[in-house]
């Protein structure tokens, strides 16, 4: 006597449904912080020094020497994130004004269309359709 063994697929779905926004891929980057900037100088001499080290190690590493680092340090990348951060608000803006001045410019086509419509059934025909 052999058995028959079915395998089900499950039907619930693995890919997470998330409510998020889709980002888009035409806004500006944001800004880095001053423990990012620090950690962007100091990875590869940590590595260089430590090359045993796995990339977990390394960020532990980073960590415990920005918490040491002095104010005077922590200052200068702040002062550089301080900069990224300014020159990202004022990318923002033109980006925000510019798809807003797009947005209106769909809104207001739409109403073109709209009222070039509402004139179709007014008249009862299409008057740009004539010779």
């Amino acid at each position: 006597m052999t058995k028959t063994i079915t395998l089900s697929k499950s039907t619930t779905s693995t890919k997470k449904n998330s409510n998020k926004r889709a980002k888009d891929p035409n806004a500006p980057k944001r800004y880095r912080t001053g423990y990012i900037l620090f950690s962007v100088e100091k990875r590869d001499e940590i590595k260089n020094e430590n090359p045993g080290l796995s990339a977990k190690e390394i960020i532990s590493e980073l960590g415990a020497q920005w918490k040491a680092a002095d104010a005077a340090t922590k200052q200068r990348f702040q002062k550089l994130s301080d900069n990224e951060k300014a020159e990202y608000e004022e990318k923002m803006a033109a980006y925000k004004s510019e798809k807003n001045d797009k947005e209106s410019a769909k809104e207001n086509q739409k109403k073109k269309k709209s009222s070039k419509k509402d004139e179709v059934m007014e008249n009862g025909h299409d008057d740009s359709m004539e010779d």
